[in-house]
């Protein structure tokens, strides 16, 4: 029984030994300036403070790492609140990119309040980076290749009567691409006589859309397409099932890899291309408005597209995917789905990255990346915004990571609706 409850003292002791005296319960970064964009050589002075319950703490000790877009990591310094609090943190680039500011315990685990792990970024000279892939010399021709391939390939639309309207008939559109995987997703077509705008979109990684796309209330042509192998479903919670069906075993964005003519966004991207042909071919379609749009796997679909097709006539993209698969050359995070640890990457990817894609996008584009992304580093979105030829816009979401925030939302509506001529 001695023995016992020495045990239970031992452990008891233990666990509190390992709990921290104080109790942080907010913890926040804050920069010098309101976007945190500075000239290469220049300093970037932040201000890491922590509160509990609505008070400054006077104790407890951290680090904060700083990491070269989002990968390299430059220093580690030591953070003491019983020394101040907020504690002043500097940091510089001699050379364009980011700079990730990730906050961790005395362990040096990552330090989270809240289950959210506490970030900042810095931007020096983004406008100067570059992609890390040039362009391979048979990139079109690959391309052209494979639209010629399923040029023949039947294009199946079912009209869908749950989601046809008295406005618009919606279909089920659907196209077998190559390694037999089949396309899917919705074509929405006025039923009114006239000329109509048309509106793309690409969703983001995930089980996919199950339903049209709004703008199909607003008088507009619309095609959203699913990139999963099987068929789209006509309510969310059977298309979640199906995707945690289809989702067992390699990540279905690294499927095929290692071979151009096996990976997955080969058939996606062919199939997607050959559907805005079709539309583009519709009588209704008034030949001069294309938009497409879509977030992070959209967003990069969305680049991808528009340098593929010239029927798209503008784009904008949300922390957009698929960016500078080679970044990691160059010591930066490339893109999700980060394809660097995949056999012969150099080979296949740059026919997949949207930084390529881009350099032959001269339409109008709307962009934006997180400060703190590291799902698709901001510096994989500079590497693709930076080949744009035409009009182009950065929306900067400097206290930000991987998200679709509302102030976004509002100026992409904004953007899409002006080019959608409506």
């Amino acid at each position: 029984m001695k023995i016992k409850k020495m045990f239970i003292f031992a452990v008891l002791f233990a666990v509190l030994a390992a709990m921290p005296l104080w109790a942080v319960d907010k913890m926040t970064f804050s920069h010098d300036r309101k976007l945190p964009v500075y000239k290469c050589g220049e300093k970037a002075v932040l201000a890491l403070s922590a509160w509990e319950k609505g008070k400054l703490v006077s104790s407890g000790e951290y680090k904060v790492e700083f990491l070269f877009c989002g990968k390299k990591s430059i220093k580690t310094v030591p953070v003491d609140f019983s020394k101040g609090n907020p504690v002043k943190l500097e940091c510089t680039l001699n050379e364009p990119g980011f700079v990730l500011m990730r906050v961790r315990d005395k362990n040096n685990g990552s330090f989270q309040v809240n289950k959210k792990t506490i970030l900042a970024g810095a931007a020096f000279e983004p406008e100067k980076i570059r992609k890390s892939y040039d362009m391979p010399a048979d990139f079109m021709a690959f391309w052209e290749n494979n639209r010629r391939l399923l040029e023949k390939e039947e294009l199946k639309l079912i009209e869908n009567k749950k989601f046809s309207t008295d406005q618009y008939i919606a279909y089920n559109i659907s196209l077998k691409s190559f390694n037999d995987h089949v396309i899917s997703g919705y074509l929405t077509v006025p039923r009114k006589k006239g000329k109509y705008p048309a509106f793309v979109t690409v969703p983001g990684a995930g089980p996919g859309i199950s339903s049209p796309s709004g703008y199909a209330k607003m008088n507009v042509i619309t095609l959203a397409v699913n990139v999963l192998n099987f068929p789209t479903a006509d309510n969310s919670a059977e298309q979640k099932a199906r995707y945690i069906q289809y989702a067992k075993g390699v990540a279905y964005s690294h499927r095929g890899a290692g071979n151009r003519d096996t990976y997955f966004f080969r058939n996606v991207y062919s199939a997607i291309d050959r559907m805005i042909n079709y539309v583009a071919s519709l009588e209704e379609f008034d030949g001069k408005h294309m938009v497409i749009d879509g977030s992070s796997q959209g967003g990069g679909s969305a680049l991808i597209l528009a340098g593929l097709n010239k029927n798209i006539t503008a784009l904008a993209a949300n922390v957009p995917a698929l960016c500078d698969h080679g970044g990691y050359k160059a010591g930066r995070a490339p893109g999700w789905p980060n394809l660097a640890s995949r056999p012969d990457v150099d080979k296949f990817a740059p026919y997949f990255d949207a930084a390529n894609f881009a350099s032959l996008i001269k339409v109008p584009a709307f962009v934006s990346c997180g400060f703190i992304d590291t799902t698709c580093s901001p510096s994989s979105v500079y590497a693709a915004f930076n080949e744009l030829k035409g009009e182009k816009e950065m929306y900067h979401m400097p206290l930000e990571g991987h998200t679709v925030t509302g102030g976004y939302s509002r100026a992409k509506s904004a953007f899409v609706k002006k080019h959608l001529g409506i």
